[in-house]
C-alpha cells in the first residue's frame, strides 16, 4: 500500500486515530474521517506502486463491519429498555395481589418474625433450617419438618443466644438427608402480598413479606384474600 506523506493525509491520519480512541464515537463523524483518509491515500498513492483493490477492499469491509456492530448494539439497547419498560408495567400491576415467589429471602422487621414456606421433595431422616443473614452468617439453627409437603416456617427474630436480631433480609436454607444419607434438596417459597414495585435495576423487584424479589422468581399471582 503507498503511503500518504502529503500534509492532509497526515492530519486525516492523525483524526481518525484520535476519532477511534473515542469510546463509541459519533458514526457519521467515523465514517468522515475514513472517507478522508481514504480519498488522501488514493490521491498520494504511488503511480508506479498503486493502492491494491484487495487492501481497498478490506478498509471498507472492515469499517462496514463496525458500522454494522455499533447499530446492532444500539438496537439491542433500545430492545432491552423496552422489555424493561414492559416488564416494569406488569410489576405495578401486581401491586396489592397476593403472590408466591420462588425465593428462599425474608424480611425481618425490628421486633417481628420472618416466615418461609419449603417443601422436601421426599421424606427425610433428619431437617435442619439455618437462618442466614446478608452476610452470610448463621443467626439461628432450627429443626424442620421431614414429612414430604409444603410446610411453614415462621422464625421469631432472636438469635442463637436468644437476643433480636436487627431488621432486614435473611434467607432460609435447609439442610436434609434422606434414609440413605443422600442430601435432599428442599424448595423454598416466599407468599404474600405485593406491597412495593421497584424499577431503578436493570430488571424490576417487588416487595414480599418485606423482601425485595425479583420480578422473575414470580410463580404465582392471585387475588388477595378477604
Amino acid at each position: 500500500m503507498a503511503t500518504v506523506t502529503n500534509t492532509s493525509a497526515a492530519a486525516a491520519t492523525t483524526t481518525a486515530a484520535k476519532t477511534a480512541t473515542t469510546p463509541k464515537a459519533s458514526l457519521a463523524n467515523n465514517f468522515e474521517t475514513f472517507l478522508t483518509l481514504l480519498t488522501a491515500q488514493l490521491k498520494n498513492q504511488d503511480p508506479l506502486s498503486p493502492l491494491d483493490t484487495k487492501d481497498f477492499t478490506n478498509q471498507l469491509v472492515q469499517f462496514s463491519g463496525v458500522e454494522q456492530q455499533l447499530k446492532t448494539n444500539d438496537l439491542l439497547s433500545s430492545l432491552t429498555e423496552t422489555t424493561k419498560l414492559s416488564a416494569g408495567a406488569t410489576a405495578v400491576a401486581y401491586l396489592g395481589k397476593e403472590a408466591t415467589a420462588t425465593s428462599a429471602l425474608a424480611g425481618l422487621s425490628s421486633g417481628g418474625q420472618a416466615t418461609w414456606r419449603y417443601e422436601l421433595p421426599r421424606a427425610s431422616t433428619s431437617t435442619t433450617l439455618k437462618i442466614v443473614d446478608a452476610q452470610g452468617r448463621t443467626i439461628a439453627t432450627k429443626t424442620g419438618e421431614t414429612s414430604v409437603g409444603e410446610k411453614t416456617f415462621t422464625w421469631d427474630g432472636r438469635d442463637q443466644s436468644g437476643k433480636a436480631a436487627p431488621a432486614g433480609t435473611y434467607r432460609l436454607e435447609i439442610n436434609a438427608r434422606g434414609a440413605d444419607e443422600r442430601p435432599i434438596t428442599g424448595t423454598v417459597r416466599q407468599k404474600g402480598v405485593i406491597t412495593g414495585v421497584d424499577l431503578s435495576g436493570n430488571t424490576p423487584t417487588v416487595t414480599i413479606g418485606g423482601a425485595a424479589l425479583p420480578l422473575s422468581s414470580i410463580t404465582k399471582i392471585g387475588l388477595q384474600a378477604n
